[in-house]
């Protein structure tokens, strides 16, 4: 068999790992074989059955396909870095390069893009019309809300999901579910706390495990499916509550502070994120706020004002620590606003923030030498270099993002 880069890539994992990638792409593999013939089996499988592989996938990791093959092969593709990888980042089936830490460059080789172009489409339209994806958002829904739920606790509310939508509420379908799905298989954990799942956003189990037994709220509220929904959708990018009057307030504030776009999306994200910190002043929280295009006109009262809004959106979020109740329910966990900084003179910005560099000229910087797979194909040409750009102007990368949010946002 000739190698290839993706028969080379599947080289590369050990035994257990590789019989570990089959089970999530739908493969049945013999255990007791040599690697190599595992490697050249799953590789076999790979080529010659996309139809099936690709209906493994989460959506998010299908869509991210997808895209990257409407660009076509090699070409590169410069993506904010998200909160979690996809499974084909983390596998190496994608050409992935953050050599540069300004860059998360992504692209599809020839090889991959020829074996998956012509199934990619039908398979996303299968995912749609079949309700997987649906179900995806739902378990990934109920995940982000609770943080961390008993194995046991999941699969209730996914036989409570199947008999929602007039479908027999078995437990053996539920169990038969959690047994074959990717996303089970990526969130479950079995450790001294149990057998729970986690969503893909928690950072530090042990951490939140800890703050659980700190806060001492173990009671689960209900949700909604149509909660749940809200609160799976737009992998890997969630941010919950926002039909609520505290996060259409936060959204309505942060459009007029001028994000729009993906920065309105990832603001949210973030702020989401933060939220579930438990401390007094985390002043992550008020990342989005005080980096905002508007944020340096604000003055102190404005300023109170926008920190109260982010305060009441943190404070009515559903908290991990808090087994998905509030700190407006329980009074744990509240935000403190005495600790919250004001501008000292009106439009010279929120305390603390530094007002922007006056200078002549900007940085410039170059793409880095290539250290993953074998070129940037002719996307760029070599030697590439973006002189001059202001914080505030486009960022060249076609992102859609300001330089200063996107490929700028590390320089000094």
């Amino acid at each position: 068999m000739n190698e290839s880069k993706l028969h080379n890539v599947l080289s590369g994992f050990q035994k257990p790992e590789l019989q570990d990638l089959a089970y999530l792409l739908g493969c049945d593999l013999p255990a007791r074989v040599r690697k190599s013939e595992l490697v050249n089996q799953l590789y076999t499988y790979l080529k010659e059955r996309p139809q099936r592989w690709l209906s493994h996938l989460m959506e998010r990791d299908a869509r991210l396909l997808r895209k990257l093959v409407r660009s076509g092969p090699e070409k590169v593709h410069y993506m904010d870095y998200a909160p979690y990888p996809s499974l084909l980042e983390a596998t190496g089936f994608l050409g992935v390069d953050d050599s540069d830490e300004h860059y998360h460059k992504l692209w599809i080789s020839r090889e991959l893009y020829d074996i998956v172009s012509p199934q990619i489409d039908s398979v996303i339209r299968s995912g749609e019309r079949s309700g997987r994806y649906r179900l995806e958002q739902v378990c990934l829904g109920y995940m982000n809300l609770y943080g961390i739920l008993t194995t046991e606790r999941f699969a209730g509310l996914v036989a409570d999901y199947f008999e929602s939508i007039g479908e027999e509420a078995d437990s053996a379908r539920a169990g038969s579910m959690l047994w074959q799905s990717q996303l089970v298989k990526l969130c479950r954990y079995s450790d001294s706390h149990g057998d729970y799942m986690c969503s893909p956003c928690v950072g530090d189990l042990e951490q939140l495990h800890g703050l659980r037994h700190e806060a001492g709220r173990f009671a689960y509220p209900q949700f909604s499916i149509e909660q749940a929904l809200e609160a799976g959708s737009g992998a890997p990018y969630f941010a919950l509550a926002l039909k609520t009057p505290e996060g259409m307030a936060l959204e309505q504030m942060y459009r007029s502070l001028g994000y729009e776009g993906f920065e309105l999306v990832t603001a949210l994200h973030d702020t989401w994120v933060e939220a579930q910190y438990t401390q007094a002043y985390n002043e992550a929280l008020f990342a989005p706020l005080s980096e905002s295009p508007g944020a340096m006109s604000l003055d102190p009262a404005q300023w109170q004002n926008c920190c109260r809004i982010v305060a009441d959106y943190a404070d009515v979020v559903p908290k991990w620590a808090l087994c998905g109740q509030t700190a407006r329910e329980t009074g744990v966990f509240l935000l403190d606003s005495s600790s919250w900084e004001f501008p000292e003179e009106p439009g010279n910005g929120p305390a603390g923030l530094e007002a922007p560099q006056v200078q002549e000229d900007y940085p410039r910087w170059k793409m880095p030498p290539l250290t993953v797979s074998e070129g940037y194909g002719s996307f760029f040409l070599p030697g590439f270099s973006i002189p001059h750009v202001a914080p505030d102007d486009p960022c060249p990368c076609g992102s859609g993002l300001r330089y200063c949010r996107c490929h700028g946002k590390l320089l000094s």
